[in-house]
């Protein structure tokens, strides 16, 4: 009889540990988030979102028991085509995404500081960093995203250092007087100094840019000069390390924002700046693979000098204090931002070709 009632007592609170575990998972709240990016997960900034980003998310809630996430990825154009990611979450049409601020630099000038202060720094770890901090410390900042309809969660970036991929050889800065090179906005005027014409495009079409001849040359980075195969139509990479920039960022839509609980929105900003390190870390371990995939499949590395840099920094007008100038005469603190960003590289002992903010 007592061993009855043991093994009754014992069933007896099995069955109410799993009644309570069901009643707690079920008790969980689920909130569907439809997040998107023109480009397919091939691309890294896409790949790291979805193999760090939501998975983080998750794994974070699934802690806390109270929600869960229904994930709609709409990659690869399913949603929007590349460029289209701003206007797509500042509307509703996506909840939240990977914006590339680049292509947008009417609506999003602040952000574009590490894109016109090349020949500054190739650590892509510390340039996020360095985001991350004028984002917190200079309000107007966050604004323009807020005059949008958009939140910013944080800067992360794919490009550690800026080169160019091309159909024949680039010996030195003169080699770029008249060739077309397709790029993305500001980096095009990395080249403007000797001679370079450039070709607003996206790393998208790049390939198909050269290939048909609608350019001769790309503005591009090891990952994914590899990754897409750029070898295949510009087997010359000119190794002139540009430098690295800040060229994604991870936005929701205001709306969507403001109706979640406030732990699925602390969740996801201590997730999007650790996407930031992730992706920074991703990129940086594969440049060096990259190199060498592209050396594997007939490409030429081509290394220019610290003096032939310096020559093309040189040549350049000086694209930042313009930007900055320009800004301030909008209400914005361009010149300020310019010089906090420069600070921190200084701070950090990097190898500046050119002084911008001192000019």
């Amino acid at each position: 009889m007592i061993e009855y009632l043991k093994t009754t007592v014992s069933v007896g609170a099995v069955a109410m540990g799993l009644c309570l575990g069901a009643g707690s998972a079920f008790s969980a709240e689920t909130i569907n988030v439809t997040a998107i990016s023109g480009y397919a997960p091939t691309a890294a900034w896409v790949k790291v979102f979805e193999e760090y980003f939501i998975p983080e998310v998750d794994k974070a809630l699934a802690a806390k028991g109270d929600y869960t996430i229904n994930w709609n990825k709409g990659f690869s154009g399913t949603v929007v085509k590349p460029r289209g990611e701003l206007d797509a979450i500042s509307t509703g049409v996506g909840d939240i995404g990977i914006i590339v601020p680049v292509f947008h630099v009417d609506k999003l000038p602040l952000h574009n500081v590490s894109f016109v202060t090349p020949f500054a720094t190739g650590d892509l770890r510390l340039v996020t960093k360095a985001m991350g901090q004028i984002a917190d410390d200079v309000p107007a900042f966050k604004k323009e995203w807020q005059d949008l309809g958009l939140v910013y969660l944080g800067a992360s970036g794919s490009v550690d250092n800026y080169q160019a991929v091309c159909k024949t050889n680039k010996a030195g800065p003169a080699d770029f007087n008249g060739v077309k090179i397709a790029g993305a906005g500001t980096n095009l005027l990395y080249f403007k100094g000797v001679g370079g014409v450039g070709v607003n495009s996206n790393l998208g079409d790049f390939y198909n840019n050269i290939q048909t001849g609608i350019a001769d040359c790309a503005s591009v980075w090891a990952e994914a000069a590899a990754g897409f195969k750029m070898y295949e139509v510009a087997p010359f990479f000119i190794k002139a390390d540009m430098g690295a920039t800040t060229s994604f960022a991870i936005a929701a839509n205001e709306n969507f924002w403001n109706g979640l609980p406030d732990a699925v929105k602390e969740t996801m900003v201590t997730a999007s700046r650790g996407y930031g390190e992730a992706l920074a870390d991703y990129v940086v371990a594969a440049s060096g693979k990259a190199l060498e995939t592209y050396k594997a499949n007939g490409g030429t590395i081509v290394q220019f000098t610290p003096e032939q840099r310096k020559e093309m920094a040189a040549g350049m007008p000086n694209i930042a204090k313009e930007w900055a100038e320009a800004a301030d005469k909008a209400g914005k603190p361009g010149t300020e931002i310019l010089k906090k960003y420069m600070d921190i590289l200084r701070a950090a002992g990097q190898p500046i070709s050119r002084e911008w903010d001192k000019e």
